[in-house]
């Protein structure tokens, strides 16, 4: 008998293996952009929260330890704290990374910056509100709570 060629088997691949391939690259690129798409501004908004919540939280202490009233102030990634009596103030020297920052309370905003007052028995914030740090798919909002001043940080969904 002569040899048989077999004409379906030409060596390459097949349609489905292909579509396969390509949807595991699509796959892998979608993801990719994805934790791209916050990046360096999702890492500097994540870092403004986190520099602003301890320096909150250090105001808050001078204002428990010494009464009088704290202030604290964040903008352009430099973050002040200020006291009456003299504690717990100063400059922090732009430890906070730049990342745009507002809020939902008017008496918070000013300029390009928030200010955030403590007093009181319980050094609270004047008044609840949140702060949003970041741009468009990159914020944090971190909510100030007006009696205790506990504060929590979550990231925004598609930004603000």
């Amino acid at each position: 008998m002569g040899s048989r060629t077999n004409v379906y088997s030409s060596g390459g691949f097949s349609l489905i293996e292909l579509l396969l391939v390509l949807t595991v690259v699509g796959l892998c690129l979608a993801g990719g952009a994805a934790a791209l798409a916050g990046g360096p501004d999702g890492a500097k908004a994540r870092g403004a929260a986190q520099c602003w919540q301890s320096a909150a939280a250090w105001a808050q202490i001078g204002v428990l330890w010494q009464g009088g009233t704290g202030a604290l102030a964040y903008g352009h990634g430099d973050c002040a704290q200020s006291h009456d009596r003299g504690l717990c103030g100063g400059d922090l020297g732009g430890v906070a990374p730049d990342a745009s920052v507002g809020t939902n309370l008017p008496r918070w905003a000013e300029s390009q910056r928030v200010i955030v007052t403590f007093g009181g028995d319980l050094a609270s914030p004047d008044g609840g509100g949140t702060l949003y740090f970041g741009r468009e798919g990159a914020s944090y909002r971190v909510v100030v709570r007006p009696v205790s001043g506990l504060t929590f940080r979550t990231r925004e969904a598609g930004g603000r």
